[in-house]
């Protein structure tokens, strides 16, 4: 099937070069051919009716009669004979001037004598060059030598004349031939030297035939490709670059330490996906002792997203710290967070502020889609907490200090609070399947009774068996405070 359209290609782009060359030049060299041999056939005519008409003219003033002995033979000459011996041509030199040489061509009088007669013969040499009867008698022409010397005048030089013409005629045709050729080629130099310089938007300028044009859809096609590939390892590049510092970025958000909270354990777990994000968690300590668990969902990917990670962090931390009142401390980090963040863009967070003195949590939900887990250690259940909120961002004051509802979760001896991103219940399976709510659910029960770290470990190990070696689609964080019995 590539045979096929490789000859398609090759008929749809016309004649091959050596084809077009070989057919132009045999063309033109044949037109130029056909006029030289009609110019050398036409002078020749000429020259021959002209020294024709001359040894016309030469017989017709030194003929004499035919009885009288105007031309003698030169000695050791030979007579040639044609039409069965009937004409003779015999080597001559006039008696007159004893100069003027040529050739006597004779017929022979057939009717007058039939027979030879060795008494007609004037003497021996006469005989010897064929003076015999019938021949003596008959009509003859004497044509000077000279003019054969005119007939041949010229020649020589019209025959150069002509070669050089020929010559100079298919040098110009090559020439034309040639610069025809060798245009589109030094075009294709032009636009590879072009595309070589880093141009690869270029395009060849060659409309041709042939493997020319074949040639500069060749390059035109490399030039793509290298065009595609120079931006596909330039974007490659940049999302590498853009990947390190949204993962810089993320650990810069992530706590350094667990702080300690007197009569409590507290412990955290993140790992990070291919494609690092803003999502994160953080410790809040107060003075007093207390200490809040924050657990954030930011909208977006890679470096934007870290960005807003960044951002959020940063005024939820210095709102939380300086406002007991932690609604106020909210409403206070989404007037900032409404006013940099762009249409569309939010940040969803779960705040646990844990009191050991009282052995209270007051939680805040600010649109986190995954409740926060209380396990109570009275009963061996869970429940989840899911106070009502909208994420930080989505509206500058109002609607959002009416929709922040916190609550107030005893913490007793036995009891566990456990806040995660949503990033946890999204792991997929190698089938796509999400682990899910219930699933995550059923982990934090399954190792309720083990420590804070045993539980997290055990949690994360059956969260990574569900994925199964497929990478998880976001970052991961999860935060755990228990009250031992």
């Amino acid at each position: 099937m590539a045979a096929q359209k490789k000859s398609s290609d090759r008929r749809a782009g016309g004649a091959s070069l050596g084809t077009r060359f070989s057919l132009t030049m045999s063309i033109a060299l044949a037109l130029v051919m056909a006029a030289a041999g009609v110019f050398l056939f036409t002078r020749a005519v000429a020259q021959a009716e002209k020294t024709q008409e001359l040894a016309f003219l030469e017989a017709v003033k030194l003929r004499g009669k035919p009885t009288d002995t105007a031309y003698q033979p030169i000695q050791g000459s030979s007579v040639q004979t044609f039409e069965n011996g009937t004409l003779q041509r015999i080597d001559v030199v006039l008696t007159k001037d004893s100069k003027t040489t040529g050739w006597l061509y004779r017929a022979k009088d057939t009717e007058r004598h039939s027979t030879k007669d060795p008494r007609r013969y004037e003497n021996n040499q006469d005989y010897e060059h064929g003076y015999e009867d019938g021949f003596k008698d008959g009509h003859q022409l004497f044509v000077p030598q000279s003019l054969r010397e005119q007939a041949g005048e010229g020649l020589p030089i019209l025959i150069l004349g002509v070669t050089l013409a020929v010559i100079l005629v298919g040098a110009l045709v090559a020439w034309i031939i040639g610069g025809s050729v060798s245009h589109p080629l030094a075009l294709i130099v032009e636009d590879i030297a072009q595309i070589a310089r880093g141009n690869l938007r270029h395009r060849t300028r060659v409309r041709a035939g042939g493997e020319v044009m074949q040639l500069a859809r060749s390059i035109d096609r490399m030039a793509a490709d290298l065009d595609a590939a120079r931006d596909a390892a330039f974007e490659q590049n940049r999302r590498e670059r853009e990947l390190s510092l949204a993962s810089d970025v993320r650990e810069a958000l992530l706590p350094q330490t667990t702080p300690k909270l007197a009569g409590h354990e507290l412990a955290a777990r993140h790992v990070s996906s291919p494609t690092p994000g803003g999502d994160f968690h953080d410790f809040i300590e107060y003075p007093d002792g207390r200490v809040g668990l924050l657990v954030c969902d930011v909208s977006g990917r890679g470096v934007p997203g870290a960005m807003i990670g960044a951002v959020a962090r940063s005024y939820l931390r210095a709102e939380l710290l300086h406002h007991e009142d932690v609604s106020v401390a909210f409403a206070r980090a989404n007037r900032a967070l409404s006013r940099d963040l762009r249409r569309g863009m939010f940040v969803s967070a779960m705040f646990a502020l844990v009191d050991p003195r009282e052995g209270v949590a007051t939680v805040v939900c600010a649109g986190h889609k995954l409740p926060l887990v209380r396990y109570t250690g009275a009963d061996g259940k869970i429940r989840v907490v899911h106070p009502e909120g909208i994420a930080l961002g989505l509206d500058k004051g109002p609607v959002f200090e009416r929709a922040l509802k916190p609550v107030r979760v005893p913490l007793e001896p036995g009891d566990r609070l456990v806040c995660a991103t949503t990033g946890a219940p999204a792991v997929q399976n190698p089938q796509g399947f999400e682990l899910g709510e219930k699933e995550f659910f059923k982990l934090v029960l399954q190792h309720s009774a083990r420590t804070t770290e045993q539980m997290l470990d055990g949690v994360l190990a059956g969260i990574e068996a569900h994925a199964d070696g497929a990478p998880f689609p976001t970052d991961l964080s999860i935060v755990a405070v228990s009250r031992p019995a």
